[in-house]
């Protein structure tokens, strides 16, 4: 016993906490991955010392127990008469089970099921372990919960359906956060990082891929698939690209491996080998209709346009209603000048979402082009734009067009506009304050005065700011005008 408070480095003491923060500062020392014997010798002790507190707890209570029976007297009852059994079968006599060798025996068959790897990923299996009957003792079951969890922070590559089932089972995520010490601060934090990742929402990385493969280091690939990811995931790809070597050095016929390449690469700038990583991952999955647009998106990024149209048509003859693809597919044709497959696309992306911004803004854009264009080709009619793009009211109207059409020349022109409107008013206050008013004035005065002081003071300066105030008001018509025709 004096060997296990040694190797924790804590004089003997009953207070858990004390413990729990002597064997968290251990874990430093003697981390699972660095140094696995002296993790599991750490790991020994901390049980030794956790059972013999129980231990002295339960002599404790039990020394109450006596002397409280020692100062009460009980009446002594007498035995009931025995009454012999009509029913022909043997006196059961009850047997105390050794709990120790029942959790070692349940450990036992835990590591046979994890080091075969096709029990491993089937459901049926750890449901068939976790019926034993050592779940069913509630004296045993927090001591086998901790030694299993301690199990597989050293042996943690499970399919997220195993994952949930054993929460499910043991409740391990309320448990590390009510006792952080369990595994260590870090250890804890990783473990109950994991734990979420592979019961939320989300599916995690699929084993199955796996399932009929033979001799090959099962930990270790999936180790090294598991951290290129998470590299990738933190933009830290040098390391990525060196865990995926390693993985691929193992085995290549993974779907999500290759995903895992084909993003990796793209981040580095490889389109050729991105190319062909996803290439090779939809070829495997063929089903996965992630990995089709991954590819025809870095097709069209590495400007490969006849590439990814063929990758997107094939991709939309068995999923005719992709709002992501059929978007891409038309920005390819308006990359390739194919102005009618490209309106045909956005169309019919309408049809599917309705009028959002990005229908309206390409359509806009295509059929001003068409206009502008018809005689090179047979024109749009008036009827066929309208069918397009035509906002509802006025206001939606005047949203679009100034989203999709405020240029520089518009801001100075409403900026002049507001100005000299103004301005007019402030010199048209003896005409009424009308600035139209104003304008047929100015102009009338100018065949009506010849004395210079008076023309400079009455009919230059209201004439300055009536030009100014024509031309703008001229210039938002026009473009009004044109937007009206192309879009409206």
């Amino acid at each position: 016993m004096n060997s296990a408070w040694n190797i924790l480095g804590v004089e003997p003491t009953d207070d858990l906490t004390v413990i729990k923060k002597a064997y968290s500062a251990k874990l430093k020392i003697h981390h699972p991955e660095d140094d696995p014997e002296g993790y599991q010798r750490l790991r020994e002790a901390f049980e030794t010392v956790k059972k013999e507190r129980k231990r002295i707890a339960r002599n404790f209570q039990t020394s109450e127990e006596s002397v409280y029976k020692e100062t009460v007297t009980v009446p002594i009852e007498e035995p009931a008469p025995f009454i012999s059994s009509h029913f022909p079968f043997p006196e059961w006599h009850e047997t105390e089970a050794d709990p120790q060798a029942s959790i070692d025996l349940f450990m036992e068959k835990v590591e046979k099921l994890y080091q075969d790897f096709p029990s491993r990923i089937n459901r049926e299996k750890w449901l068939e372990l976790l019926n034993d009957d050592a779940l069913w003792d509630l004296e045993q079951r927090d001591y086998l919960s901790e030694r299993l969890l301690t199990f597989l922070q050293l042996n943690p590559y499970l399919p997220d359906y195993i994952w949930k089932l054993l929460e499910d089972t043991f409740q391990w995520i309320d448990l590390l956060r009510e006792d952080p010490y369990l595994l260590g601060e870090e250890e804890t934090e990783a473990f109950l990082r994991r734990l979420n990742d592979n019961t939320g929402l989300y599916p995690s990385l699929s084993y199955q891929a796996l399932l009929h493969i033979e001799n090959i280091p099962y930990d270790l690939y999936l180790m090294n698939r598991e951290k290129a990811l998470d590299e990738l995931l933190e933009n830290r790809l040098e390391e990525a690209e060196a865990y995926l070597k390693t993985a691929l050095s193992i085995f290549q016929d993974d779907p999500h491996l290759q995903t895992i390449a084909g993003m990796i690469f793209e981040r580095i700038g490889r389109f050729e080998e991105a190319a062909a990583a996803l290439k090779k991952a939809c070829t495997l999955q063929p089903e996965n209709t992630k990995n089709r647009t991954l590819l025809a998106k870095l097709l069209h990024k590495a400007g490969k346009l006849e590439e990814a149209e063929q990758v997107f048509l094939k991709f939309l003859s068995d999923h005719p209603y992709d709002p992501d693809a059929i978007s891409l597919l038309g920005r390819i044709y308006l990359e390739t000048e194919e102005w009618q497959k490209a309106r045909e696309q956005f169309r019919h992306l309408e049809s599917i979402q309705g009028k959002d911004a990005e229908t309206v803004v390409y359509l806009a854009k295509i059929n001003d082009f068409l206009l502008r264009n018809s005689f090179k080709r047979k024109p749009l009619t008036k009827k066929e734009i309208k069918k397009d793009v035509r906002p509802d009211t006025f206001s939606q109207k005047l949203t679009a067009f100034l989203g999709c059409h405020l240029k520089w020349k518009m801001i100075f022109a409403l900026s002049f506009l507001m100005v000299s409107h103004n301005r007019l008013l402030a010199l048209g206050e003896e005409w009424q304050s009308n600035p139209v008013w104003v304008v047929i004035v100015a102009l009338f005065s100018i065949f009506k005065y010849t004395d210079l002081s008076f023309y400079f003071e009455y009919t230059l300066t209201p004439l300055f700011w009536t030009m100014i105030w024509t031309i703008t008001v001229i210039t938002l018509l026009k473009e009004w005008n044109r937007v009206r025709k192309t879009f409206l």
